[in-house]
């Protein structure tokens, strides 16, 4: 019991928030069975959480009981992708930026490769393969882990609507998200996805002029343009914007409904 709590008492001296197996070996100065028994007793104790093989994290005072995945996801997503290009994404970025009415179970992560897991603590785990020239565009740093801001969020769920839930759940996440964001911040995400940032783009503007959004998107489409879906996966039209050549899956009064409540 000394030889664990001495072990988590040089973690807090440094600072440290996080640790992995071989740190931990080193600082007691035994074999890695005799590590591997304290390590599980501190994880008994309600000390420490697993992060993920070989990483574990130190559970705040004010938080001990609960998971690290949950009370710190971007230290959990750090020690499972460590080495790898990737970003917190969607829905878990949308809930860590205070964009979602209810929180998202599912821990949605970016990354250039895949990974052999399934689950992030207690979690399930989503990973989104995606190219090294836009992983970190549009992204803040946060610990070791990078995670979208509101403008890149936002742009990702109307480039991906079927990841976030349909057009409900983008137009909710843009009303909480329309008074901060920011439209010239939208425009190097527009460049780096090519023909599908301009279709991202005209389903948020579609979306900001129709409900009255606080925030200015004025892309110029062209009467000509083709009509894309504001929901690419729906073939029903209720409605049509044509100032932004956009085909809604559901009528205007139906979607102003959804956003009010």
């Amino acid at each position: 019991m000394a030889r664990s709590l001495d072990l988590v008492d040089t973690l807090v001296a440094s600072g440290r928030e996080d640790f992995t197996f071989e740190e931990a070996r080193i600082i007691l100065g035994v074999p890695s069975p005799a590590t591997a028994k304290v390590l599980r007793q501190l994880r008994e104790q309600g000390l420490v959480d697993r992060l993920s093989r070989g990483h574990y994290a130190i559970r705040p005072l004010g938080l001990l009981g609960t998971s690290a995945t949950a009370d710190d996801l971007p230290l959990a997503v750090a020690a499972a992708f460590e080495g790898r290009q990737h970003r917190i994404a969607y829905l878990s970025a949308l809930g860590e930026l205070g964009l979602l009415t209810h929180p998202a179970r599912t821990v949605t992560v970016a990354c250039t490769q895949q990974v052999r897991r399934d689950h992030l603590g207690r979690r399930p785990l989503r990973v989104v393969i995606e190219r090294s020239t836009t992983i970190h565009v549009g992204t803040e740093a946060i610990g070791r882990s990078w995670r979208s801001c509101v403008e890149r969020a936002v742009f990702e769920c109307a480039l991906r609507v079927d990841l976030v839930g349909g057009p409900e759940a983008l137009a909710s996440a843009l009303q909480r998200a329309a008074s901060t964001m920011r439209a010239r911040r939208l425009a190097p995400l527009v460049n780096a996805f090519g023909p599908r940032g301009v279709a991202a783009e005209r389903r948020l503007a579609s979306l900001a002029r129709a409900l009255d959004f606080p925030l200015d998107l004025g892309p110029r489409v062209s009467p000509t343009r083709p009509i894309i879906r504001l929901d690419p996966r729906d073939d029903h039209i209720e409605w049509i914007d044509r100032e932004m050549r956009v085909a809604w899956s559901t009528s205007l009064d139906e979607l102003r409904a959804v956003v009010e409540n």
